[in-house]
């Protein structure tokens, strides 16, 4: 492959191509005209074709030049965008997040007033969605979601670790803690999510269990009514630690047999990268991490 032209030299044709003139390209750039002719000099001699027919009082592309214009201009135009894109921050005064239902409800709404409270300029609005927008057909400026990180033409950040916890409310459970066959007559909330059904195979390994043992009775993909039926004594459930950490924290619930399952699958930041150069996302993120690495802050002496 042809090594390409300096940058200057294309930068320096494009401007002695649309004006048609090289003193006005020299004007334009705030060079000497002396300086424009040497920069296409140097073009034509890289590319081994004259790019202008050079005339008494003025210049005109020549057919090689005409073919190569439209190219030139297609490239400084991507750049310009891209340049754009660093910079410009649209609706910098709103700050619009798309993340899962649960994380809307259970962590997000109940905590957002403090993030307000340090920046009362932005105007916050949620998206509840369980699937990740498209970030070309929506004004979406950020989202949250649970995953391993991978998503294509998208840059994520990592907010916490989490893992999957069996809980339940203190009144359920037998006055030994401890004792299996009375905590598996428990119902079961069951969360069909695949990080989640991991974590019921591993717990059903770890305590030499058969799966039909488990008292399911009620099964979904949305966490927020199965932790809110947890929360009202009507059974158990395998939750990620980071929706209930603060129930955990107040005695509202119970780690069950001190079990948490590790789980790859966590909370990220996701967004197209330059979405993460904007001021109004800076600010969310460093309000957002330390919040969530506070929140998951639970010694095991609190189950």
């Amino acid at each position: 492959m042809k090594s390409l032209p300096p940058l200057k030299s294309l930068q320096v044709f494009l401007f002695a191509a649309r004006s048609g003139s090289f003193k006005a390209a020299a004007e334009q750039l705030f060079v000497t005209q002396a300086a424009v002719s040497q920069q296409i000099r140097l073009l034509e001699q890289h590319l081994n074709c004259k790019l202008f027919e050079r005339e008494a009082k003025h210049t005109r592309l020549s057919a090689k030049g005409a073919l190569l214009l439209p190219y030139i201009e297609q490239a400084f135009e991507q750049i310009s965008s891209g340049v754009h894109a660093l910079s410009f921050e649209p609706n910098a005064n709103n700050l619009r997040i798309s993340a899962l239902h649960s994380t809307t409800s259970l962590l997000l709404i109940p905590k957002i007033h403090d993030f307000q409270q340090h920046h009362p300029q932005l105007n916050i609005q949620f998206s509840p969605n369980n699937r990740l927008d498209s970030f070309n057909d929506t004004d979406i400026d950020i989202a949250i979601r649970r995953g391993l990180g991978t998503y294509p033409g998208l840059e994520s950040k990592k907010l916490i670790d989490d893992v999957i916890m069996l809980v339940a409310c203190p009144r359920l459970l037998p006055a030994n803690k401890t004792e299996l066959t009375s905590i598996l007559a428990i119902p079961l909330l069951e969360d069909t999510s695949s990080d989640i059904e991991e974590a019921v195979e591993d717990f059903c390994l770890r305590y030499q269990v058969k799966r039909d043992q488990l008292n399911a009775n009620l099964k979904t993909t949305d966490a927020v009514p199965i932790i809110q039926n947890v929360l009202a004594g009507r059974g158990m459930a395998f939750v990620s630690k980071v929706l209930v950490a603060e129930h955990i924290k107040n005695g509202n619930l119970v780690n069950v047999l001190d079990y948490a399952y590790i789980t790859p699958k966590t909370l990220y930041l996701v967004a197209p990268a330059h979405h993460f150069h904007w001021e109004k996302i800076k600010r969310f993120e460093a309000w957002l991490k330390p919040l969530l690495e506070r929140h998951m802050a639970i010694s095991s002496d609190e189950y």
